[in-house]
């Protein structure tokens, strides 16, 4: 479907005309004919209310929204739904907004399929000693003891760091330890509060068969942001996920996940009959004697589904001292 330019004849000379293409397709890259689509386009240099233009349409048979504006019109924000998929609302955290952005666009709306019950926590694990491996239960979500309440090594992680420099200037530092908070600290606490620490967490997965891959798509703008279905195929038993504790809190940097397949079983001929699947949703946050990430685990056997049915989580409610958000996501 195309939408005209809106310039009156006489001014075209003045108004020169940019063509825009917004794509709508599935997960397999296949265009969704009949898909609702709103663009939002405003001028960089006039923040007025009234400058703001929207265009609203349907993609054609293609899949494909096209549409004319002035040359100087940047998209800020595209909305599409389709009965069936899951919506997308795309913005400035997405890549739209600039200036210099292309005028080809091109969103994925994942099939709405069936979501389960999961056990999910937003794992913060603190007071890790460095250079040494812990062991984590993916059925608790938890580290095994002394760190955690986990029972069974699924995975194990360590985390090797040095600190490279400051966060704060010694101006400031200097005034930061004239607080009680800061006359209270030791080295160590010091350190590990305003310190820059670059370093490396170490993945290794001790049984054969077990693995993690980073997940092949994630969609930023909309519900559920990884495939649904854990892949079959692709594990690694050991990742290396390098970390800087000074390291820019850009939004892209959550636009990534990772899939693990856990207590596998195989038969005679080394092949697998049996595992569990469970993902990490976003990235996995690191620094000197602490690790925070959010584990979706499936205890199906088997089950490789792995969208979280709301109000399904299996793990749960939070205990004595346990923060009641780390059992509860927006996020399937």
């Amino acid at each position: 479907m195309r939408i005209g330019l809106l310039c009156p004849l006489l001014l075209m000379a003045a108004c020169p005309a940019k063509e825009w293409k917004v794509a709508i397709q599935d997960e397999a890259g296949r265009g969704l004919a009949g898909a609702q689509i709103e663009a939002v386009l405003t001028p960089p240099d006039d923040p007025r209310l009234a400058s703001v233009i929207t265009r609203i349409g349907q993609a054609d048979m293609d899949g494909v929204l096209r549409f004319d504006t002035e040359d100087r019109m940047v998209l800020t924000r595209v909305r599409a739904k389709l009965t069936g998929y899951h919506s997308a609302d795309a913005d400035h955290r997405h890549g739209l907004g600039r200036p210099d952005m292309a005028s080809d666009i091109r969103l994925i709306l994942p099939a709405k399929g069936e979501m389960v019950a999961l056990r999910y926590r937003e794992v913060r694990l603190t007071g890790l000693p460095d250079e040494t491996w812990v062991g984590f239960d993916a059925e608790a979500i938890d580290a095994v003891a002394p760190w955690g309440k986990g029972k069974v090594t699924d995975f194990n992680l360590r985390i090797s760091s040095r600190q490279v420099g400051w966060t704060e200037s010694a101006a400031s530092l200097a005034a930061l330890r004239r607080t009680p908070e800061g006359a209270r600290m030791d080295e160590r606490e010091w350190a590990q509060a305003y310190g820059r620490f670059e370093g490396t967490l170490s993945l290794s997965f001790p049984r054969a068969g077990d693995g993690i891959m980073t997940t092949p798509a994630f969609w930023p703008y909309c519900l559920l942001k990884t495939p649904a279905l854990a892949p079959a195929e692709g594990y690694a038993n050991e990742r290396l996920i390098p970390f800087d504790t000074l390291a820019t809190s850009e939004p892209s940097q959550d636009f990534t996940g990772y899939y693990l397949r856990l207590r596998a079983r195989l038969d005679a001929g080394g092949l697998i009959t049996a595992a569990h699947y469970a993902k990490i949703h976003g990235r996995i946050g690191a620094g000197p004697g602490r690790v925070t990430f959010r584990f979706y685990y499936n205890p199906r056997a088997g089950d490789r589904r792995l969208a979280l049915a709301p109000g399904r989580n299996l793990l749960g409610p939070a205990g004595p001292g346990e923060p009641a958000h780390a059992f509860e996501t927006q996020q399937p």
